[in-house]
């Protein structure tokens, strides 16, 4: 089990406000919360999840029948509404940290893919919805008009649809992590904040997630994720509930067709800094979070001055224990 720890928040009765943590080992059981249910894990071998042998020289990429990842996919979901500004920047900002402690944590030589989606799904959007709580206001309808599905048409949006989000003439960055890792802080970094907030107040971030890896946006998003021997890791990044509008086990079953050949959920990990308060009322961004296995780690995305508490070596520790479980073909 990894040692280091993250901080599991629980809503307040103001769910804008400030949150009441509390701590808890990462990869350990949690409540589950009412009309879901949470399977445990078993533990990680310490060695691969922290990357280090016992003489504290890093480990090389094994491939043996225990498991261990090859790659890793990493999807950050950013929202890209008006509200984003602040959050996308403190996300930028820690993200080099994350990133070195990443590298230290997986063995050597693990390729890694990092890319950017949005949660938009209609760029010519001009509609807002101020909802200030963890459900949303909106009617069927109205969110029903502002999801284009890439199968029926492509709105144009850089990074919308669940297409792949283009920055320096980049879809995502590869890299491996026997590299120096600040090209790549520096290319995400940009990319980050590049997402802008002009993107549609119906945020979708679920569908996002699903439709990144359908083959419907293969025209753009192709050669990002590997499927035997690799681990998928999905992050989110949004202040607001999610809107997709079909099950949360249409946009699941996508992502799990695209990792069948590795394992289905053994390969797939989740977690983000997202309102807290969608824990509390059960809401689909949550629902969808607790789909794959593992209670998800999550942060507070309202707790700016903490991100680096909940998006650094913690989490990298997290994503390397999962590395250490995808079984190998």
């Amino acid at each position: 089990m990894v040692a280091a720890s993250w901080a599991l928040a629980a809503c307040n009765v103001n769910p804008r406000g400030p949150a009441t943590t509390t701590v808890v080992s990462v990869g350990t059981a949690s409540p589950t919360t009412a009309g879901e249910s949470t399977s445990g894990g078993g533990t990680a071998q310490t060695s691969l999840a922290t990357g280090v042998d016992g003489t504290g020289d890093r480990l090389d990429v094994g491939g043996g029948p225990s498991g261990g990842c090859q790659f890793v996919d990493m999807l950050f979901v950013i929202d890209n509404s008006q509200s984003m500004e602040t959050y996308q920047g403190a996300l930028a900002e820690q993200f080099p940290s994350f990133v070195a402690s990443m590298f230290d944590a997986l063995p050597v030589g693990v390729n890694v893919h990092v890319g950017i989606t949005t949660t938009d799904f209609d760029s010519n959007c001009a509609d807002a919805e101020a909802t200030g709580n963890c459900q949303t206001t909106a009617s069927v309808d109205d969110v029903l008009m502002h999801y284009v599905k890439p199968t029926d048409s492509n709105d144009g949006g850089n990074g919308s649809q669940g297409r792949l989000f283009q920055y320096a003439g980049r879809p995502y960055f590869e890299v491996s992590t026997s590299d120096d890792p600040a090209p790549l802080s520096e290319w995400f970094s940009a990319a980050a904040v590049a997402a802008g907030e002009e993107g549609c107040s119906f945020e979708m971030p679920v569908a996002a997630a699903g439709w990144a890896v359908d083959p419907a946006n293969d025209t753009t998003n192709a050669g990002f994720l590997r499927d035997e021997n690799g681990l998928f890791v999905v992050f989110f990044l949004t202040d607001e509930p999610d809107k997709s509008p079909e099950s949360k086990s249409v946009y699941a079953d996508q992502i799990l067709a695209a990792k069948a050949g590795c394992g289905g959920e053994a390969c797939v990990f989740v977690s983000g800094l997202v309102p807290t308060c969608i824990e509390g009322v059960n809401q689909k961004l949550w629902q969808f979070m607790n789909m794959f296995g593992e209670p998800p780690p999550f942060g507070d995305i309202l707790d700016t001055a903490h991100y680096d508490d909940n998006f650094g070596a913690a989490l990298a520790s997290a994503v390397a224990e999962a590395c250490a479980n995808v079984p190998v073909g």
